[in-house]
C-alpha cells in the first residue's frame, strides 16, 4: 500500500520494486535537523539571556558608573519582567500548534527569528523610554513570536525524520536548548561587566537571530517534498518509512478526538510538572545563585549555565540510548517512554530535596545537587516530549501546542509564586527551601500520573482517511483494521 502511494505521487519516475529502504547514509534531513538546531540555540539565548540581563540592569554596584544605566528594580520588579515572556508565549501556544499544521514549520519560525532580533535590538532603547513597563511589552512581543517554537519543530520532526531515527535526533535539536542557556547565561555575565554594559548583550544576540534567519530561509523546508535540494532516493526513504507518500492532503483537526484522548492528559499533566522545575531553574537560578548561595554576579552567570551542561548531557546521551532499546526492541516504545521519563522526573524531585537542605555554607555540594537534577531533567527528551510523536505523527504540534499551554501557564506563576514565597527576600534560604520542596512534590505527583494513564499506541484519529473511515461500512473497516495490523507485524 505504502509502494503504491509513492508511485501515484511520481508516476511515471519511480519503478517501485527499486524504491530504497534504506537511506543511512548523511542527507538533506540531517541539513534539517543542524538548521532547526541552530535555531533552537538562537531563539533560548534570546529567551533565557534576561535571567542574567536584569540583575545587571538593576546592579547597585554599577550605579555610580556614568557609561552605564541602572534601574532601580526590587525582586518583584524583576520577577514581573521575566514571568512577562511567557504571558505572550501562553496566550499564543495554541494558535501556534495551528498556524504551524496550516502553514508549515519554516515560515512560522522565520518569522519569529525576525521578530525577535528586531525586538532585541530596540530593547536598550524601549527601556530608557518606558522603564520596566515597556521592557515586559518587548518581552511578551517576544513571547507571542516565540511560542511557535515547539509546535513548529514537533511538526517539522513528524514531517522530516523516520520513527527509527526520530527520538536520537529529537534529542540533538531539542538540545539546542540547553545549548542556548548554556551560551546565554555566561555570555550575559561577561557582555555585562564591558564598559557599554547590559546593552551589548541584547545588541549581539539581534545579530545572531538576523544571521539565523538568514541560514534558516536559505537551507531549511517544511517538508521533504519542499526541499530544493534533497535528492529523489532520500525523499522516498523518508516518505516510504512515515507512510505518507509525499501525499499533501490538507486535514481537518479532529478536535473532539484529541481532547478526548487521555493519553494527552497524561502528557500534559508531567509537562506541566517539569516546566514547573524548568521555570524555576531558567528563571530564578541567577538569583538563587547570587543571593541565595552568596556567589558574585559575574560567577553565579557562569555557574547558571553549568547545570545546562548536565541537561545537554541528560538529553543527547537518553535520546541516544532510548532509540537503540527500541530500534533493538528490547523495550516497547510505552515502556521506554515511562522509563525515561521516571528517570527524570524522580530524580528532579530527589535532588530538589536535596537542595533545599544546602545553603551557603555548602556552595558546592548545592552546586552539584543542582547540576545532577538538571541532568536527570534531560531525560524528559526521551519521555513525554516525544510521546506526542507516538501518538500522532499528523497532529504532533497541535498535541504540543495544547499540552505546552497548559505548562506554560506554570511559566507565568512560578517567578510569581517564588517572589511571594521569598518575600522579597533573596537571601533567605529556609524560604528557598520551601520553594524547592513545592516543587520536588510537583514533579514527582506529574510522573504517578504519566505511568498511571500514558501510551504510544498511534491513535486512529492521526489517519488522514479518519473521517471517512468512521462513516464506512463497519465489515469493511474491521477488514482494513486486520489488513493494518498484519503490514505493522
Amino acid at each position: 500500500m505504502v509502494e503504491e502511494k509513492i508511485a501515484e505521487t511520481y508516476p511515471g519516475k519511480v519503478d517501485v520494486g527499486d524504491m530504497p529502504k534504506k537511506y543511512d547514509c548523511f542527507g538533506v534531513r540531517h541539513l534539517q535537523m543542524a538548521c532547526m538546531c541552530f535555531t533552537m540555540i538562537s531563539l533560548f539565548i534570546a529567551r533565557g539571556s534576561m535571567g542574567v540581563a536584569v540583575l545587571a540592569m538593576s546592579d547597585e554596584n554599577r550605579k555610580n558608573d556614568t557609561t552605564v544605566t541602572i534601574y532601580d528594580w526590587d525582586k518583584k520588579t524583576q520577577s514581573v519582567i521575566l514571568s512577562s515572556f511567557f504571558w505572550g508565549y501562553v496566550a499564543m501556544q495554541i494558535p501556534a500548534g495551528i498556524l504551524a499544521k496550516k502553514f508549515g514549520g519554516k515560515p512560522i519560525l522565520l518569522f519569529a527569528l525576525l521578530v525577535n532580533g528586531c525586538l532585541s535590538s530596540l530593547l536598550p532603547t524601549l527601556a530608557a523610554l518606558g522603564g520596566w513597563m515597556c521592557v515586559c511589552f518587548a518581552r511578551v512581543m517576544m513571547g507571542l513570536s516565540q511560542a511557535c517554537l515547539y509546535p513548529a519543530s514537533h511538526t517539522l520532526l513528524g514531517q522530516w525524520f523516520p520513527p527509527k531515527e526520530r527520538t536520537g535526533i529529537s534529542g540533538l535539536i531539542y538540545g539546542g536548548m540547553q545549548v542556548g542557556i548554556i551560551i546565554a547565561m555566561p555570555l550575559s555575565g561577561l557582555l555585562a561587566e564591558t564598559a557599554v554594559g547590559w546593552k551589548l548583550n541584547f545588541y549581539v544576540m539581534s545579530g545572531l537571530l538576523f544571521l539565523n534567519a538568514a541560514v534558516w530561509y536559505w537551507f531549511a523546508a517544511s517538508s521533504p517534498a519542499e526541499h530544493r535540494m534533497i535528492s529523489k532516493e532520500e525523499r522516498q526513504y523518508i516518505e516510504t518509512s512515515l507512510h505518507s507518500g509525499g501525499s499533501q492532503k490538507s486535514m481537518s483537526t479532529p478536535w473532539r478526538r484529541i481532547l478526548t484522548s487521555v493519553p494527552l492528559y497524561a502528557i500534559m499533566a508531567t509537562h506541566v510538572a517539569c516546566t514547573c522545575s524548568f521555570v524555576l531553574f531558567f528563571v530564578d537560578m541567577p538569583t538563587y545563585l547570587e543571593k541565595g548561595l552568596q556567589i558574585s554576579l559575574k560567577n553565579s552567570a557562569v555557574l547558571s549555565a553549568l547545570p545546562y551542561v548536565g541537561m545537554w548531557i541528560g538529553n543527547v546521551g537518553s535520546s541516544l540510548v532510548a532509540e537503540k532499546l527500541l530500534n533493538r526492541k528490547l523495550l516497547s516504545v510505552t515502556a521506554c517512554r515511562k522509563l525515561f521519563n521516571s528517570l527524570a522526573m524522580f530524580g528532579i524531585a530527589g535532588g530538589l530535596v536535596a537542595l533545599s537542605f544546602l545553603g551557603p555554607e555548602n556552595k558546592s555540594l548545592a552546586i552539584l545537587a543542582i547540576v545532577i537534577t538538571n541532568t536527570m531533567c534531560g531525560f524528559t527528551v526521551s519521555g513525554f516530549m516525544v510521546n506526542g510523536l507516538d501518538l500522532s505523527p499528523n497532529f504532533a504540534g497541535v498535541l504540543l501546542s495544547l499540552t505546552n499551554f497548559a505548562a506554560n501557564i506554570c511559566s507565568i506563576l512560578m517567578p510569581i509564586i517564588t517572589s511571594v514565597i521569598l518575600r522579597n527576600n533573596p537571601t533567605d534560604v529556609s524560604r528557598w527551601r520551601l520553594v524547592f520542596l513545592m516543587t520536588a512534590v510537583i514533579s514527582a505527583g506529574g510522573n504517578i500520573i504519566y505511568l498511571c494513564f500514558a501510551s504510544s499506541e498511534r491513535q486512529e484519529w492521526n489517519d488522514s482517511d479518519y473521517c471517512d473511515k468512521k462513516s464506512g461500512d463497519p465489515e469493511e473497516l474491521k477488514a482494513l483494521k486486520k489488513q493494518k495490523e498484519a503490514e505493522n507485524l
